[in-house]
């Protein structure tokens, strides 16, 4: 947006106080022999200052020294003339809570650049777990991956991370709809003050283990049935250190209501907020865009800590269920089935559903893209619902008989937004860059379905699409927003910049060439021009090949300190 200059925005930010230092620091005395040198590239140290000539030196799985060390000796070498130098990328929004449980095999991200991924998002993480919860996903988790779940809270999932190694670096919310689901059940009622209070204790119990603080997922169910009050006082949980990170409760008609409870959320809790996946659906809402910044600069101009992160597609992805309203999701799925085979519902279950899929923009803008519970069906995955139509299914019947045949499940990509809409919310000086998507792969128990292209291309599409080619921003503001920016964000002070002392998570990449292959019809493809990755010091990608190195840590936050 023209109204928020790069430049204001560095004079009043952290990041501009720290672009505003000498930038190249040397401590080349401390060490006789590197661990790696990186010698030649242009070094962009995440704070949004241009590039420069450089290079710097890796020790203990730190940055040691930047500066003219290309005389210096070490143990390994990398040559980056010509190429750009990158703190690691920070996914601020990621799905990839199953997925780092199977090591080496979950590369989309790594090869995007990513070392740090930030699940438990969307109102829905891996803890805690009732013995009802743990045995529901472990169910599913074994048949899809052969994995079983044998933890119920965060210290057991990081320990299990951990003992197999991960291949990057990950960090955790706690679901407010999992708190939810856990006390209160899956139906549609207030909580309790009893049980709110007990919702709280066990937020605290997460924080001490290392959850950074709360998201939630308000068109979802169970946190869906959360009043706004209710909301407030799971946050105060937090006691004001954390961040509420919100999928809010409407992103197309009553976005400006949803932004506006958002805020208050936050305020009303003393904590800080982050908006997930900002936008506003459907072409009857785009023009609302600038009205939802002034909302949030509103917010910031009284003292809050407010940012947003966005996917740069105009698609959104989601389950298939979403379709329908929340009353027919009540209880869970087998409810959810149940109303969808009950015959006396279907008039006006057709009603709803109809009058949503209009506003999206009629049926082509509904894309199939998981059915893993029907083989014989799963030629439709990659297909809208007006294609198959043509071939005799009316779209409304095939919706339901899917949603059936699926227990309540399968996975759809709305194409809801606008190129105007997204530059115009990707431009805003606080909003990050986040995928939205697992960590998957070309091939694999992790290449099924239809995914979002987002799972492979978010990063580099933003390098050279945005950036480069249609310079929504220049490069140095693209990895700030995909660096410092989301570690700042969420507190973490020694990753998202090269600066002595900061643990070396480091992308190397080509400029000039790097960008997104993946696409809504062949997802399964990762980018170019990423040509190695560091993580903690260690070689994950070697120019473009996965090395088979699990140098990835958990991120604990600092509540329990």
């Amino acid at each position: 947006m023209s109204s928020y200059s790069r430049r204001q925005f560095l004079k009043t930010t952290s990041a501009g106080a720290i672009a505003a230092s000498p930038w190249f620091s040397m401590a080349c005395g401390l060490f006789e022999k590197f661990d790696l040198l990186i010698i030649g590239g242009r070094v962009y140290d995440g704070s949004g200052r241009p590039g420069l000539i450089g290079d710097f030196g890796i020790k203990n799985g730190k940055v040691a020294a930047l500066g003219d060390l290309k005389n210096k000796s070490a143990t390994k070498k990398i040559d980056a003339a010509g190429m750009a130098v990158a703190p690691g990328f920070i996914d601020f929004h990621s799905h990839s809570d199953e997925e780092l449980l199977l090591g080496g095999e979950a590369q989309s991200k790594i090869r995007q650049g990513v070392t740090t991924e930030i699940i438990g998002q969307d109102g829905g993480s891996v803890a805690p777990l009732t013995e009802k919860m743990r045995a529901a996903w472990s169910e599913n988790l074994k048949s899809n991956y052969g994995i079983e779940i044998v933890w119920l809270d965060f210290a057991g999932y990081f320990h299990r991370l951990e003992k197999s190694g991960l291949i990057t670096n990950v960090a955790s919310m706690v679901g407010q709809g999992s708190l939810r689901e856990y006390i209160v059940g899956e139906d549609n009622r207030p909580a309790t003050p009893e049980e709110i209070e007990k919702m709280k204790a066990l937020a605290r119990a997460a924080f001490q283990q290392g959850a950074y603080g709360i998201s939630s997922g308000l068109e979802y169910t169970p946190g869906s049935f959360a009043s706004t009050e209710e909301i407030i006082e799971i946050c105060q949980a937090m006691d004001g250190r954390g961040i509420y990170s919100t999928h809010m409760r409407n992103e197309d008609d009553a976005v400006l209501e949803a932004v506006d409870e958002a805020i208050r959320i936050a305020r009303e809790s003393g904590v800080a907020l982050n908006i997930s996946h900002l936008k506003a659906q459907n072409p009857n809402n785009w023009h609302k865009v600038p009205l939802i910044l002034e909302k949030l600069e509103q917010a910031r101009a009284v003292g809050m800590q407010v940012t947003c992160d966005r996917y740069p597609y105009i698609t959104y992805n989601t389950g298939l269920s979403s379709l329908f309203p929340l009353w027919s999701r009540e209880g869970g799925s087998e409810k959810f089935v149940g109303r969808l085979k009950d015959s006396s519902l279907q008039g006006q279950l057709r009603q709803e559903v109809l009058r949503k899929v209009e506003n999206l923009g009629g049926w082509q803008a509904v894309m199939i893209s998981g059915l893993p519970k029907n083989p014989e069906r799963q030629k439709y995955e990659g297909k809208n619902f007006a294609e198959l139509s043509q071939n005799g299914a009316e779209p409304f019947k095939l919706l339901v008989d899917l949603l059936i045949q699926e227990e309540g499940g399968g996975g759809m990509v709305g194409f809801g937004m606008s190129e105007d809409e997204l530059t115009e919310v990707l431009n805003y000086p606080h909003a990050m860059v986040a995928s939205d998507g697992s960590a998957l792969a070309t091939s694999g128990v992790l290449r099924s379905g239809n995914p979002h292209p987002r799972s492979f291309g978010t990063f580099p599409r933003v390098l050279g699409k945005y950036a480069r080619e249609e310079k929504l921003f220049d490069l140095a503001e693209a990895i700030r927003k995909i660096t410092s920016l989301p570690a700042s964000t969420l507190g973490i002070k020694d990753r998202g910049f090269l600066q002595v002392g900061n643990y070396a998570d480091v992308v190397i990449f080509d400029a000039d060439k790097v960008i997104d292959r993946a696409n809504w019809t062949a997802p399964h493809q990762y980018p170019e021009g990423i040509r190695f990755v560091l993580v903690n010091g260690e070689v994950v990608i070697d120019d473009g090949e996965f090395t088979g190195t699990l140098a990835g840590r958990v991120l604990r936050a600092p509540f329990g300190a």
